[in-house]
């Protein structure tokens, strides 16, 4: 197999590896940095068939933001569902919203009913496209925000993350991979603002990590 082909010089290899370690950790997926190595590589026989999909699905993903992010593309409805098929390639439906209402587990947030999810959506990309509103609040609701609205049955974490660093980069920022060892800090950023609207928390950790 042929070895990953960064769109972009904007991230190093280093990064991605972190990143999709991470972002699959924090979904609860069971993989290891020399898996999305091996892969990067193009040692596909080394890791498991699931490894394989997620974490090509993964690196997809983050090459299909930062082509989006080199040609000035704006996140839309219809970017954002390719983006969560991309995500989803062999492991689900990707691209359409949940047709059935949901809960998550640990939360003491229930999102919204599938029913609500079209007109929560249409009000998101009108936030998220408003250049008035502060940079820093933007990016952070843009990640806040989608996982709020849980749009998709399955991927919306790792969606979310994608898009966080989407805006981060679009913006000229660093893109950050949240550590599975800090998933207790970030899930609290999470609720705080599903159940407080409290969006400052998790300003500053990006902020933070911007340094």
């Amino acid at each position: 197999m042929a070895q990953f082909k960064l769109a972009s010089d904007r991230v190093s290899e280093d990064f991605l590896i972190d990143f999709v370690y991470n972002t699959l950790s924090l979904d609860g997926k069971t993989i290891e940095k020399e898996d999305v190595l091996n892969i990067i590589n193009g040692n596909e026989d080394k890791v498991s068939e699931k490894a394989k999909i997620l974490i090509n699905n993964s690196l997809n993903g983050f090459n299909f933001i930062l082509e989006m992010v080199e040609n000035n593309e704006e996140l839309t409805e219809n970017r954002l569902k390719d983006l969560h098929e991309i995500i989803m390639k062999g492991l689900g439906v990707g691209g359409l919203y949940r047709n059935v209402d949901i809960s998550i587990k640990g939360s003491n947030h229930t999102p919204p009913s599938y029913i609500k999810v079209y007109d929560r959506m249409k009000k998101y990309f009108d936030a998220i496209n408003d250049t008035s509103v502060e940079k820093y609040e933007q990016i952070a609701f843009s990640h806040l925000q989608l996982a709020k609205i849980h749009p998709f049955l399955d991927g919306n974490g790792r969606l979310a993350r994608l898009v966080l660093n989407y805006e981060l980069l679009k913006n000229n920022l660093k893109p950050i991979s949240i550590d599975k060892d800090k998933k207790e800090e970030y899930f609290n950023y999470l609720e705080e603002f599903k159940v407080n609207k409290n969006i400052t928390p998790f300003i500053e950790f990006i902020k933070a990590k911007q340094n």
